[in-house]
């Protein structure tokens, strides 16, 4: 075959040996490891068992991102078909509450007798909030990935990858994989007349959290974000199938991509806007008028986000504007943006000033707090640890979030901007790599076939980028407000490729566009599907004078 070679670029690309060449073309859910090898698993089986065995309340407290969010879901579907009712589930406010267990959380589960309360996404860092719960007489189970301070929390079992002592052959797991692996767990040892293999339709919420929170898709992540994509193309949930209506998308070819830019932004809008909840009943709804309800409340909850974030950015720039020359690190915030938006703002800041951006607000509790988005490839975490006056930080690489005291804020531009200095590697604009050079008649089924075997695509598997020299026939705005981009490159076998990038127009790349020019376009290969056509074409990442 003419694109087999090309297949052996891309894989050794990714790393992928000859060895390992199975598994990633085909992955295969009987790979994923042993539930019980997690770090107190065995623990955490046992205690859910027991309860649910002596009918105790058990309170299910996730956080509030789209991760946690289908965590939590996973959960509930396990209790329903196990026809267990006494449930009850706690989301917590992302402004006024903040990450992680609080003891609000704890003191309504005392309430309402609960003797469990297991974490979703959280709960490896709330020491206090711990000694709380037992102090309290609640048993706390806390399944969560992110990394372990210096002492764990008071508790029945941490299920954590990331734990200092764990063995687990994956540590990358996101928060709502943790809780399906506690779910394999409890099934392993008892069924509560659950059919075999029912558990696999929580898959789809597993998926939606594997490429939403920005882990490497490679190994188990590999697996369950291939899998979670399968049984998302085929989930009954009607929640999920009202949200797709909503957005014109066919559920039967959903892609990744639909998940990161579609149905997460609207997961995250609930908590940023201060209703959770909305999204966790609109995942786990059985009721269709519930389904359309919701659908349709988180679709204009995601509009006012974006019309305030588009306000906030506004004004953060119109600040930077007037700063002249920028630091190496930006660091912006006002006491009374929220800080729940505000890693939107920092994202759009680092895509206009190309740096780390750091963007602050206040609490609800009148504490300086923040999200903080990086650029090309530095550690936040690295360049965290290199400054101080942090009242807490943490995150990932690309993404994280800190709070800071009220002194310590004028300064903090002036600590990150020096600590990144000392990283070794410096700032300076990378030049992205494209290994591979095709002809605009090479775009065709049979590429394609090649491309797709490589999805999902992700953190740790990014999408191919073609180098493609052509002639440009036509470039044209489209959409309703005429927002978006489209270029016909000509084939000199036939049909002309569309090539086409969203909020973009003829300015927008390193060179001007205008018709019958010559280019060298660098994209990705897609398929698409609106309006139910399928239609393969290149969605421009940058356009080079030839």
């Amino acid at each position: 075959m003419k694109f087999l070679p090309l297949l052996e670029t891309l894989l050794a690309e990714r790393g992928v040996t000859e060895e390992t060449r199975g598994e990633f073309l085909n992955p295969d859910f009987q790979s994923l490891h042993d539930p019980l090898l997690l770090p107190d698993m065995e623990k955490a089986r046992d205690r859910v068992v027991s309860a649910m065995k002596k009918g105790e309340r058990i309170m299910i407290f996730s956080d509030y991102d789209a991760d946690g969010i289908p965590g939590a879901v996973v959960l509930a579907d396990f209790f329903r078909r196990a026809k267990y009712p006494n449930v009850t589930f706690y989301i917590p406010h992302r402004h006024d509450e903040g990450f992680g267990l609080n003891c609000e959380a704890i003191d309504k589960a005392k309430g309402e007798d609960a003797k469990l309360l297991i974490t979703i996404d959280c709960g490896t860092a709330d020491l206090e909030e711990a000694k709380y719960a037992k102090k309290q007489g609640i048993d706390l189970i806390v399944t969560d990935h992110h990394q372990e301070k210096d002492k764990l929390p008071v508790a029945v079992a941490v299920v954590n990858p990331h734990r200092k002592n764990s063995t687990y052959p994956f540590k990358d797991l996101c928060g709502a994989a943790v809780a399906y692996k506690l779910v394999q767990a409890i099934l392993l040892k008892e069924r509560f007349d659950i059919k075999e293999g029912h558990e696999k339709w929580s898959l789809d919420m597993v998926g939606i959290a594997t490429l939403s929170d920005m882990v490497p898709l490679v190994g188990e992540n590999r697996i369950f974000a291939h899998f979670g994509l399968n049984v998302l193309r085929k989930s009954p949930r009607p929640g999920l199938a009202a949200l797709l209506k909503r957005l014109a998308i066919n559920q039967t070819f959903l892609t990744e991509d639909d998940i990161a830019f579609m149905i997460t932004p609207r997961i995250n809008a609930a908590s940023r806007m201060g209703v959770p909840m909305d999204a966790f009943r609109l995942l786990s709804t059985d009721s269709l008028v519930e389904a359309d309800r919701l659908s349709l409340h988180l679709e204009k909850i995601n509009n006012e986000r974006k019309g305030i974030v588009a306000a906030l950015v506004k004004d953060a720039k119109g600040h930077l504007e007037k700063r002249g020359e920028l630091p190496s690190v930006l660091v912006i915030g006002n006491p009374e943006w929220k800080p729940a938006l505000l890693g939107l703002v920092a994202n759009t800041l680092v895509e206009e000033y190309m740096r780390p951006a750091f963007v602050w607000g206040r609490d609800g509790d009148g504490v300086i707090k923040g999200s903080c988005r990086s650029y090309n490839g530095y550690s936040l975490i690295e360049i965290m640890n290199g400054a101080c006056g942090f009242i807490e930080y943490g995150g990932h690489t690309g993404a994280g979030g800190f709070s800071v005291g009220n002194d310590d804020i004028h300064t903090l531009e002036e600590k990150l901007s020096a600590s990144l200095e000392k990283l070794e590697k410096k700032l300076e604009e990378v030049q992205e790599k494209f290994g591979s050079e095709i002809e605009v008649g090479d775009i065709n089924e049979d590429l394609w076939g090649i491309v797709s075997q490589l999805a999902p695509f992700g953190v740790g598997n990014p999408k191919p980028v073609f180098r493609i020299p052509a002639d440009i026939s036509s470039v044209r705005q489209f959409g309703k407000t005429k927002d978006h981009l489209e270029i016909l490159l000509r084939s000199p076998k036939g049909r002309d490729v569309k090539a086409i990038s969203f909020f973009s127009d003829e300015d927008s790349f390193s060179t001007p566009l205008k018709p019958d020019m010559k280019a060298e376009v660098h994209a990705h290969l897609e398929k698409s599907y609106f309006m139910n056509r399928p239609e393969l074409r290149l969605r421009i990442v940058d356009i080079l004078k030839t």
